[in-house]
Parts: C-alpha cells; structure tokens; sequence
C-alpha cells in the first residue's frame, strides 16, 4: 500500500524502519505497516499514482536506494556470478584434495593365500 510519510520523529515506529525516508515521500508498505502509521498520525494513504513510489526531492535519494528493477537485476547478476565463482574455487580444492589423498595412499598387493589358512578336505 502506498503511503505518503507526514510526520517523522523517528527512524523507526513499532518495527517499521523508516530510517531511508523522509517527510513528503510516498512509501510502499505492507496493509498492516500503513494502517499503523494511518492511525499514528505519520502517514495519509497515498492515491495519486504508483508512479511516485519512492521518489523524492532530494537529489541524492537516487544514490542512496536503487529503484529500478535493472538495478536489481544486476545486483542479482553479480550475486549469482559470486556464487558461481565460490562453487567453482570449492570444486578446485576437492580436486586438489583428493589429488593429494590419491598421492600418498598405498596400494597394498594381493598376497598368496598361506598354507595354513587353506582349509583341508
């Protein structure tokens, strides 16, 4: 639900964060979240346009909080190519594991069975 912010005289109020924002921005909040600052008297419900969400008129709201969804995409982009480069360092270290596993291990001969453990007929 859109809301725009009225009042602020903390960052928070009753677990919501409101620390990014400030008087006059509209701000998307859960039903629950906008009822409350509704009721507290910090907010008015917001019906002019979605369009607005989370724009101010401060100049360097932009630098603070990403807004678009490519922005988004790409902090997912570049979270997936991390996670991939992990995955990829863990597969060399096996590798190097059991390459140094197959390296020191013995490989121990057959040896003829003794005439004593040949059981008699």
């Amino acid at each position: 639900m859109l809301v725009r912010l009225t009042k602020k005289f903390a960052d928070a109020l009753d677990g919501i964060d409101l620390s990014q924002w400030h008087v006059g921005e509209i701000v998307a909040v859960s039903r629950h979240e906008a009822a409350l600052l509704i009721a507290e008297g910090w907010a008015e419900p917001d019906h002019e346009g979605a369009a607005d969400v989370g724009l101010s008129n401060d100049p360097l709201e932009a630098q603070r909080t990403p807004r678009s969804t490519d922005a988004l995409r790409r902090i997912r982009a570049d979270m997936d190519e991390q996670s991939h480069a992990e995955q990829e360092r863990r597969r060399l270290e096996d590798r190097i594991r059991e390459e140094l596993h197959d390296a020191r291990a013995k490989t121990i001969p057959e040896e003829p069975p003794r005439k004593n453990d040949i059981p008699e007929r």
